[in-house]
């Protein structure tokens, strides 16, 4: 009788499982984020930081788990420079803090959005027509008498403006970079 243990057939066990279930947990994960913008009882439920928290591990884990097999996909990784990796430890500490500090769900993800926007300079056009859009629902929330949700849509709507503001001013450094 065997009794040793293979570490190897755990790992990739371990890592089978993983790539299995991360869809249905990143799935769970996402909802309940959408719920949590419209039921408090359900904000209520969750210790979010550390819902967070185990949402970026299990995050790092699967993407751990892959292995690129396309030589393309590993050149593209490798072409990354140094300011881009600096950019992306910015971005995870920016929101390691915010989640610690409690922020909501929804102003999470603008966050998330607002930095990739403005360090990888993104088209500000996405920020302006998710600001117009908020900006159509506040009126159409206050005909329902909902002004609770439409006093949030217009703090959205003035998150997307800023962004769109900043992230403009950094296409516009960019481009007068590239004339030169």
């Amino acid at each position: 009788m065997n009794n040793k243990i293979d570490f190897k057939i755990l790992l990739v066990e371990l890592k089978s499982k993983i790539k299995k279930n991360y869809p249905y947990f990143l799935g769970f994960y996402l909802l309940s984020l959408l719920i949590s913008v419209f039921s408090s009882t359900w904000k209520m439920f969750f210790y979010w930081p550390a819902f967070h928290g185990f949402a970026i591990f299990f995050t790092i884990l699967f993407f751990g788990c892959f292995k690129l097999s396309l030589k393309k996909e590993q050149e593209e990784i490798k072409k990354l420079i140094k300011k881009d990796w600096l950019k992306i430890l910015i971005i995870i500490t920016i929101l390691i803090f915010a989640l610690f500090e409690g922020i909501l769900a929804f102003d999470f993800l603008i966050l998330l959005y607002g930095l990739i926007s403005f360090l990888f300079i993104l088209n500000s056009r996405y920020a302006a027509m998710s600001a117009f859009v908020f900006l159509i629902l506040c009126p159409i929330f206050l005909a329902f008498k909902k002004d609770v949700v439409a006093e949030s849509l217009a703090v959205y709507c003035f998150y997307f403006l800023v962004i769109t503001v900043f992230t403009s001013l950094r296409e516009l450094k960019r481009d007068k970079t590239a004339q030169k």
